[in-house]
């Protein structure tokens, strides 16, 4: 039933009971769709690669803090055993960045894929167009 409501609403909404406007008009909403999620995915992968550059930046000062010691008493009051909260906190940084990284690579994969079924809906798309 659900699919007869569906393929009503599209004839009402293309104006006509022509299956090739129907057809149409259900393709132009699917690209919209895809059109918005392809956005979507691309502005979190912007920011992922942001969280993943700023990490490394925490990553990079913390590194030369615990390195060169005298650099981080001026910073900071250092007590005994702050080295290891040092090296713990470099670790805990980049365990983090290590799963953002993947996590953009996995989503960089998602958003190759999604791009080329967009490309084969624009294709069905043009296809109904040229009717």
């Amino acid at each position: 039933m659900d699919g007869l409501v569906r393929l009503l609403e599209l004839a009402y909404s293309a104006r006509s009971v022509s299956v090739v406007d129907v057809m149409r008009l259900g393709f132009e909403r699917e690209v919209q769709e895809e059109r918005g999620w392809f956005s979507f995915l691309h502005g979190w992968c912007v920011h992922v690669a942001d969280r993943v550059a700023y990490l490394d930046a925490i990553i990079q000062e913390l590194e030369f803090c615990s390195s060169d010691m005298f650099v981080a008493q001026l910073l900071v009051e250092l007590r005994s055993g702050d080295g290891v909260v040092l090296a713990d906190s470099i670790m805990y940084f980049k365990a983090i960045r290590d799963f953002e990284t993947k996590k953009l690579a996995n989503m960089q994969l998602f958003l190759d894929a999604l791009a080329a079924h967009f490309g084969r809906r624009m294709q069905f798309l043009a296809r109904f167009n040229a009717m």
